[in-house]
């Protein structure tokens, strides 16, 4: 959907993930573009994991690349879960709050490794557009 958004097109990378083959050819290209830009960069493991959940973490960091957001990298969240939220994405969480793009789940609570579902990801995309 991010992709989709995006309106991608232009010039593909090749695809290096030890997982590659699990990418469906439909979707390869999509992919080969979001790692071209920087999007996404799969797991340290060298894997995509074309099929897992993507986590309102992982969410959260593609949205602020996308939008090419300020991130302090120091910066405590305004989260009260803020030490549930990995390292990696505490500042990209920040900014897409700051940025009213993103809002937690009850009780101030961003629940970062929770699964992001289609519904918070569809009014994410909404505000991310309306952002650019």
């Amino acid at each position: 959907m991010l992709a989709k958004a995006m309106k991608l097109d232009g010039e593909v990378v090749e695809l290096t993930f030890t997982d590659q083959d699990n990418i469906g050819d439909w979707a390869q290209q999509v992919v080969a573009q979001m790692v071209r830009l920087g999007v996404v960069n799969g797991y340290d493991d060298g894997t995509f994991r074309p099929n897992a959940q993507m986590s309102r973490a992982e969410m959260a960091v593609m949205i602020a690349r996308v939008l090419k957001l300020s991130l302090n990298e120091n910066e405590k969240s305004s989260f009260a879960d803020d030490t549930s939220i990995p390292a990696w994405a505490k500042s990209a969480v920040e900014a897409i709050y700051k940025n009213g793009i993103a809002n937690g789940r009850g009780n101030n609570y961003y629940a970062p490794n929770e699964t992001a579902t289609r519904a918070e990801v569809a009014v994410l995309l909404l505000r991310m557009l309306e952002k650019e």
